[in-house]
This record gives structure tokens, C-alpha cells and sequence, in this order.
């Protein structure tokens, strides 16, 4: 199931529950909290808050009021789950209890003989998924949750001894007090919002104001899932993708490259193995790869001698040196060049300082995010390269609780076929007890010419975001395409222990347009 990624949810307008999952109109269900407590539980139970988008327009009070209307607004989850017959029973969900003594009547239907032949069929063959009951979510006078269907099947279940039942949730509308009093103060909201607008947009500094981007023909992600690799070489934090299975792989502890298979089933997206290759050593604090098909070579940030070099990855000799800025050397501790990528073409090289250099603001805290640069080389002849432009970038705040290695800044970078650049923001923040992980992968669309500018960061848009638990995700690169035609994308992990050493895959599908 995916994490929800749409953007953040302010916190107070969630349930503290622990698990919490989220139903929309035309949206696969989500997870909004608690993949952690999900797998802490795996093969036995875990109280989980259903949450829904209202799907009836605010004015529309019949909609919410009137069953016949509100059913034209009904829609359904995308998943079907597994609920307790005797938490059904307990939660007091049935409208009516119905049992063989007193079944739903209806015309030209034995009701009674269709219950003793749903006893049977569940002592015969269980409870079938595919048969599931219907909880409806929505808020309407007052009522609770409520069963839609199955109030039979409930009943023939804890009969039988059956506790284990298939599920699904409908939505629809929200509670009537949230419309009481809207038409009373709706002309006197209207006019003083549009006036205090006005006046803020006119008055509200111009680096304050929300970059914008043409979003047309950007990729949809979607999550198909993670894949724990060998545990041995630890802290892998950049990879690149060579051709088919194969791929480089990049370690901060002083290893250096290692060779990599990651076999991904093509028609399913799923990983089904990973074996590593024998390593040759380079730098020190090796962060980001990238592969250039055109020589054969691999290009490597160290981000604590704060250089990037071409290395020949068979033999680990360097082959040539990128010139970079000369305010590169002014990173802050531990908080240099984390990323590198090559575009498709082989024409230029892209890299990000993780966090802010000195001199170019503050780093990442709960109350801003931090300004990097995104820098762009341009092939020039042989293996010498020119700057061709930097751009600002903002990332976002620290969404958690302070812990004291808490940091928000790019880990990683990806150039797609058209230009369009993918960011891989890191956080670590406290979220519950213990710190934890969170990955964003953001798209921005540079322009051709670029001089940096702290006070107006160049305008992003968010493709996918995941907590990800102790999985500390640092690099990504273009995966094989699917039998479907859809990219994949791989992520990396720069774990500390075996089961944080791991391979997220992601699903790129086309957008419409690109498609057109």
C-alpha cells in the first residue's frame, strides 16, 4: 500500500491514532501514518483510524442529509481489508443484527433459506475476500459509522466461529455542523478575504511569494516496493544505472565503487534479487555516481576533499577532475556534495550541495528549510567540463520533532529523458519515539540560463513522499522500463544495520500529455 504523498497534512487535522489510513474519490488508498506499528504487528492485529476526503459539495446539505442524494456522491476505497466479525459486533456498526430467526425480508426471496445457505457456504469454504461488507464513513445528523452490507454475513460469521471477514469503506459526506451558518457569513467572508488578499499580495515581499512551474507532462510515482540487500558493504549512498540489471553503487566509509545486479521483475516492478560485486577503492567520502555511457567511466563526489572525479570503475584510477566553483569549498561540515547525475544525453552533469553553504544562508531547521544550489556542468571536449549554471534551491522544513541530528537537504539527484530534474530530499526528525527517516522526491524544471539568487528559489513540485523508519535513503537513478512501458526508479539506502540496507523501487508513469 502507498504512503500518502500528496503534500503534507497538517498534524491537527489528523487523529493521534498510530495507524491511520486515508480513502479519496479516484485515488488509491493511502497510508497517512503507521507503516512502523503495521509491520510491529505483522501476522497478528492493529487498530487502524480510517480517514476520507468529502466527496459532497459544502453547499449541498441534501447531498449530506439525504441517503437518495448523498448515494450519488458515494465512492468506494481501492483495497479491501480485514476486520474483526466481533469488533463489528462490539462497535456497534449493524443498523439491525440479522440471523436465520429474523433475515432481511424481500419480495420473491426466501431470506431464511438464503441464510442456512450462507451458513453452509462459510463452514464449507470460510470467509471469501472477494465477498466483502461495506462500511460507510459518512457523517450525516449525527450518526456513526455504519454497515452498508453484510449485516447477514456478520451475524452467519460469529455463528460459525468465523472471526476473520473481508472489508471495504465508502465515503461520501461530513458532518452537518461544519455547513451550519456558511450562507449567513458567506458574502461578509467573501468580501473581506478578497480585500485582505488584495492588499497582502501587494505588499508581501516578492521572495516570499510561492514559485510557480509548468507541471504539464511530469510523471506520476508510485511506490511498488522495498527490497532488503546484502548487508555487506554497509552505507551505500549514491547509485547509477548502467544497462539491464546492471548498476554502480557508491560508499561513504572508504570502500568506494561497487558493482551491483539488481534483478527487477518486468512486468511486475518488483525486485526478486541484488548481488554485489567485487569493490575497487576510492576516495573517502564518496556521496554520489553517475555512469557516462560515452567513455565508459563513472563520475564520483568526495564530499570531504570536496572534488568530483571521473574514475575508471574497473580499476578505480582517476581519469580527470571537474573545476568546480570556488564556493563549493565552502560547505559546512558533513553537509557537502551529496548528489550527482548525468543527463540521458551525456551533455550535462548535475550536482547539489546538501545543505546550505556558508555564506548562503542558514541550514535546515523546524521553522525553514535550507537554500542549496543546484549546479550544472556542460560537456565541453574530452573529459573537461563547464559550469553552465547554478540555480537556487529551497527544501523543505523539518516536518518532525527536534533530535539532534536532525537535518532536511538533498541526498540525491536523477535528470529525466526531457531535461526535468528529480531531487531527492532527506529528513531525519523525531516522529514518534525514536528518530526516523523521511523521503521526498521533488521535480523542478531549470531554466536554460541561471545566476543564483538565495532570495528566489527556483518553484518544485512534489511527485512522492514516504516515511521510511530507520531506511536512511541517499541515492536514486533511472531503473529499467516495465513490459507496460512505464520507468522505474531506484533508491538506495545508507543504513547502519542489515534490515536498513535496502532498494526502494518506484513506478514513473507517463502523464497524459506526454503521452499526446
Amino acid at each position: 500500500m502507498p504512503d500518502y504523498a500528496d503534500g503534507p497534512i497538517p498534524e491537527g487535522e489528523l487523529p493521534p491514532d498510530k495507524v491511520i489510513l486515508l480513502i479519496r474519490k479516484g485515488f488509491p488508498d493511502s497510508l497517512v501514518r503507521g507503516r512502523d506499528e503495521i509491520i510491529r504487528h505483522l501476522g497478528g492485529t492493529v487498530n487502524v483510524r480510517v480517514v476520507f476526503v468529502p466527496s459532497v459539495a459544502r453547499w449541498n446539505l441534501p447531498g449530506t442529509l439525504v441517503r437518495i442524494c448523498r448515494n450519488r456522491y458515494r465512492y468506494h476505497g481501492s483495497r479491501v481489508y480485514h476486520i474483526s466479525a466481533k469488533a463489528v459486533r462490539a462497535m456497534n456498526l449493524e443498523r439491525s443484527i440479522r440471523t436465520i430467526e429474523n433475515p432481511h425480508s424481500r419480495a420473491g426471496e426466501d431470506r431464511a433459506a438464503s441464510m442456512i445457505e450462507l451458513l453452509e457456504s462459510l463452514k464449507r469454504d470460510g470467509y471469501r475476500d472477494d465477498k466483502p461488507i461495506v462500511v460507510m464513513l459518512c457523517r450525516t445528523s449525527g450518526l456513526a459509522d455504519s454497515l452498508r452490507q453484510g449485516h447477514h454475513r456478520v451475524s452467519a460469521c460469529l455463528a460459525c466461529g468465523i472471526d476473520r471477514m473481508a472489508v471495504e469503506f465508502a465515503a461520501a459526506g461530513v458532518a452537518p455542523w461544519q455547513r451550519w451558518g456558511v450562507f449567513r457569513r458567506a458574502a461578509a467572508v467573501a468580501a473581506a478575504c478578497a480585500g485582505i488578499a488584495a492588499a497582502a499580495w501587494a505588499l508581501w515581499p516578492v521572495a516570499q511569494r510561492e514559485p510557480t512551474m509548468d507541471v504539464r507532462g511530469l510523471p506520476q510515482i508510485s511506490p511498488i516496493g522495498e527490497f532488503i540487500r546484502p548487508h555487506v558493504p554497509e552505507e551505500l549512498s549514491g547509485i547509477t544505472h548502467v544497462a539491464d540489471d546492471c548498476y554502480y553503487a557508491v560508499s561513504d566509509d572508504g570502500s568506494g565503487i561497487w558493482p551491483m545486479r539488481i534483478g527487477i521483475d518486468r512486468a511486475t516492478g518488483v525486485i526478486t534479487n541484488c548481488v554485489m560485486g567485487k569493490n575497487v577503492r576510492v576516495g573517502g567520502d564518496n556521496e554520489g555516481i553517475a555512469w557516462d555511457r560515452r567513455s565508459g567511466t563513472v563520475f564520483v563526489t568526495d564530499e570531504k576533499s570536496i572534488a568530483i572525479s571521473e574514475i575508471n570503475p574497473e580499476t578505480g584510477q582517476s581519469v580527470a577532475e571537474v573545476q568546480l566553483p570556488e564556493h563549493q569549498k565552502k560547505r559546512r561540515n558533513n553537509r557537502g556534495l551529496e548528489s550527482l547525475a548525468m543527463s540521458p544525453d551525456g551533455e550535462f552533469l548535475w550536482t547539489a550541495n546538501e545543505e546550505a553553504l556558508s555564506g548562503d544562508g542558514d541550514v535546515s531547521s523546524v521553522e525553514s528549510g535550507t537554500v542549496v544550489r543546484l549546479t550544472k556542468f556542460r560537456r565541453q571536449s574530452g573529459s573537461t567540463w563547464a559550469l553552465a549554471g547554478e540555480w537556487a534551491y529551497l527544501t523543505d522544513a523539518i516536518g518532525g520533532g527536534k533530535t539532534k541530528r536532525m537535518r532536511s537537504g538533498v541526498s540525491g539527484l536523477c535528470v529525466l529523458d526531457d531535461g526535468t530534474l528529480l531531487v531527492l530530499e532527506r529528513e531525519l526528525s523525531r516522529k514518534g519515539v525514536d528518530p526516523s527517516y523521511r523521503a521526498r522526491l521533488y521535480a523542478v524544471r531549470p531554466s536554460r540560463d541561471a545566476a543564483f539568487d538565495g532570495d528566489h528559489p527556483i518553484a518544485k513540485k512534489l511527485l512522492f513522499g514516504a516515511d521510511t523508519g530507520k531506511a536512511n535513503y541517499e541515492g536514486v537513478c533511472a531503473g529499467p522500463t516495465l513490459d507496460n512501458g512505464d520507468r522505474t526508479l531506484v533508491m538506495v539506502s545508507d543504513g547502519g544495520e542489515a534490515d536498513d540496507e535496502r532498494l526502494y523501487v518506484l513506478r514513473m508513469t507517463s502523464s497524459q500529455e506526454a503521452r499526446q
